[in-house]
């Protein structure tokens, strides 16, 4: 475990992205990317809601959804503009080598939003990989890639959250 543990501090100090922090109001938001766990409970009922809640302001949207199961999900069970990641997508310390979650990441996204309750490190490579102009989490750990991070309970679920989030960055201004 100690081996995995320092190769994946080791891939984590080689990421490195220019990229502008900059505070976006709901109301600017033009894109969103987001991560989520594809197995967790009401996830695709929440996702479909905040996609509707996206189209309904033609606000672009774009997910990666991680299946860590060993059955393969179906790719046209989900919304065309989720890409389902399986296992197979990642190495043995849990780092991307999929070319999609690669592109997903280098996409100037205004809000990138990572949904997992508890942290996870191939979650937290791609949040730090992505070039996103804000990123918002509930995962408080040391060193997190977030620009702001909301205190939810896991157990409260990622409905709760997501609208945490349309509610904090509905309120709050740019300066």
């Amino acid at each position: 475990m100690f081996f995995i543990e320092n190769r994946r501090r080791k891939a984590l100090k080689k990421i490195e992205t220019d990229r502008v922090v900059r505070f976006m109001p709901l109301s600017e938001v033009r894109s969103v990317g987001v991560i989520f766990d594809i197995n967790e409970d009401n996830i695709i009922d929440t996702i479909k809601r905040f996609t509707e809640y996206l189209d309904n302001r033609s606000i672009k949207f774009q997910a990666l959804a991680v299946n860590y199961t060993k059955s393969l999900f179906p790719e046209g069970f989900v919304d065309f503009r989720i890409k389902i990641i399986n296992r197979t997508s990642f190495n043995s310390i849990g780092a991307p080598v999929d070319d999609a979650i690669i592109e997903f990441a280098n996409q100037n996204h205004d809000l990138y939003i990572d949904l997992s309750a508890q942290h996870n490190f191939t979650y937290e490579y791609i949040s730090r990989l992505s070039n996103a102009y804000f990123k918002v989490g509930r995962c408080g750990y040391d060193n997190n890639p977030f620009d702001l991070v909301l205190a939810s309970d896991p157990e409260s679920g990622s409905k709760h959250f997501i609208d945490s989030v349309i509610h904090y960055l509905s309120s709050i201004r740019s300066a």
